[in-house]
């Protein structure tokens, strides 16, 4: 593993190399997309039609663990000089029985967290939220913004961010080091905060294309929300294109780079 923390600038490397994955392998980046969203949304029938509340979120939590590995398997193998598949990169996940499990709890720890979290921080905003005034059933702007659940919204963000650190590197490590849940959890949470500064540049570089493509899109008329939609996916799989960039800079930094 590399020990050297990364530059900020380190962010935009991992958008180039996300971008010339996707370049090299549009057709497996963008099944291993189309095939995630699918399974979301036969995940979500259960709880809609039988009316169990959390279903869906415990349900679809399963899948995102098999679709983070799947997305950086695409990175994986343009880098072993094969070509990906999508069915061939989902399936990476399902060979070893023992690694299939481990996703498997993986995704229902990661939902059972979100459900915590959701609780928590409607507890914490109730007593604002209690102050808003409606108006013909409509919220009075001024009385949102004077009590602000500002509890909540900071306790939630912190929770969260922290469950996504340590979830974003643990399928890998999982699949590809055979580490335990306990300590690839541990692993994953401290890399991202050795990493936090390439992390928020991705991330705001990810965000100014996301809101600068939609703001063009939405400006071309009726014809504008069918671009809207399809440049969201385009940045979804941009975004979820740049983990195997991110993985290989801390795990595999004397691998070659996509070219």
């Amino acid at each position: 593993m590399n020990n050297n923390r990364l530059p900020m600038s380190t962010g935009m490397e991992w958008l180039r190399q996300s971008c010339r994955i996707m370049a090299k392998a549009p057709l497996a980046i963008f099944g291993v997309l189309g095939i995630y969203i699918l399974l979301l949304f036969i995940a979500n029938i259960p709880g809609e039609y039988l009316k169990i509340p959390y279903a869906g979120i415990l349900i679809s939590s399963i899948v995102t663990p098999f679709s983070a590995l799947a997305f950086a398997g695409c990175g994986r193998e343009l880098t072993q000089g094969r070509i990906p598949t999508a069915i061939g990169c989902y399936a990476e996940g399902f060979k070893n029985p023992a690694v299939r499990n481990k996703l498997i709890l993986l995704g229902l720890i990661y939902g059972l967290c979100v459900i915590v979290i959701n609780f928590i921080v409607q507890a914490l905003s109730a007593p604002a939220i209690e102050q808003w005034k409606a108006v013909n059933g409509v919220y009075d702007t001024a009385s949102i913004l004077s009590h602000l659940p500002w509890a909540g919204l900071i306790v939630g963000s912190v929770l969260y961010v922290t469950l996504l650190g340590v979830t974003c590197f643990s399928p890998m490590l999982i699949a590809w080091r055979g580490m335990p849940m306990a300590k690839a959890f541990f692993f994953s949470l401290i890399v991202c905060f050795r990493i936090l500064g390439p992390i928020v540049t991705l991330g705001l570089l990810l965000f100014l294309m996301a809101t600068g493509g939609a703001v063009v899109c939405s400006s071309l008329g009726g014809f504008g929300e069918m671009l809207v939609i399809i440049w969201a996916l385009f940045i979804t799989a941009l975004s979820y294109g740049s983990l195997y960039p991110m993985w290989r800079s801390v795990f595999e930094p004397d691998t070659r780079p996509i070219s």
